[in-house]
């Protein structure tokens, strides 16, 4: 196996250099190279497509990848918008990545403040675990403020969606937990522009527990979710995130800081 995936590494790396619109991806990075292609299952093509439609990504829209380290972002991260249960995967073994959108306050941070925690969070995601896996997401919608609405624009669905199928994840799954008054309205916005396989990967359990336990563990979630894992310890947690700070700040800059070549 270890000869394979270097000769893979080997191959994309090729394709890469001989490929002029990506010529300032950073592909003398091995381990950037394997994260593409354990998220493709090692299909060196498929990795080399993700990688160009990232490349393309980042320079259209750069304000979209932060390239700033968690402790700069530590008031924004400790509004607890976002967190990933540390150690917690689906059956499936899927880590586990908790989105609590009623936390997102739109009166009192933008929507690229949010993206920006997103990044850090899902850099820190990929640097402990394996891409191969996939991500669970939960969705936690409850609380979800009226005007939240007004960041779900056409552009900014379709920039997210590019942007969710570039990151070297093999796949996703999404569970949609809680109650909204104003889900039926987000919906109606977004559910048309997703393509069908991301629509199927989207499970709606509100506030059913039991279906939610169909797919993740009661014996791994905290009580929120009706699991038996005490409250969350969000302290602990973004202590062990500001303890990658050199290195999830060194991954971003090595991904983003690309120049435009006409």
């Amino acid at each position: 196996m270890n000869v394979d995936k270097e000769e893979k590494i080997e191959l994309l790396r090729k394709m890469i250099e001989d490929e002029p619109a990506l010529c300032n991806f950073p592909y003398e990075n091995d381990k950037l190279l394997e994260r593409f292609l354990r998220g493709t299952e090692f299909d060196v093509e498929e990795a080399f497509k993700k990688i160009k439609l990232y490349y393309k990504l980042i320079l259209e829209h750069p304000e979209w990848f932060t390239k700033e380290a968690p402790l700069n972002r530590k008031d924004l991260l400790e509004k607890d918008v976002r967190i990933a249960l540390p150690a917690v995967t689906d059956k499936d073994g899927r880590p586990v990545y908790v989105a609590k959108l009623g936390n997102c306050d739109p009166s009192k941070m933008a929507l690229l403040d949010v993206i920006a925690v997103d990044d850090i969070w899902i850099e820190s995601i990929l640097l402990n675990s394996d891409p191969e896996k996939g991500l669970c997401v939960l969705l936690d919608i409850a609380n979800l403020p009226w005007k939240s609405i007004k960041w779900l624009t056409p552009h900014n669905i379709m920039v997210g969606l590019k942007k969710l199928q570039c990151l070297p994840f093999k796949d996703f799954r999404f569970h949609v937990v809680n109650n909204s008054f104003i889900l039926n309205a987000a919906l109606k916005i977004v559910w048309p522009f997703l393509p069908e396989d991301i629509k199927k990967t989207v499970k709606f359990h509100f506030n059913n527990r039991d279906s939610l336990h169909g797919f993740i563990d009661p014996d791994v979630l905290p009580d929120e979710y009706g699991g038996r894992k005490g409250d969350i310890n969000y302290s602990e947690i973004y202590e062990q995130l500001y303890a990658q700070n050199e290195e999830i700040f060194e991954s971003l800059q090595l991904q983003r800081n690309l120049v435009v070549i006409n």
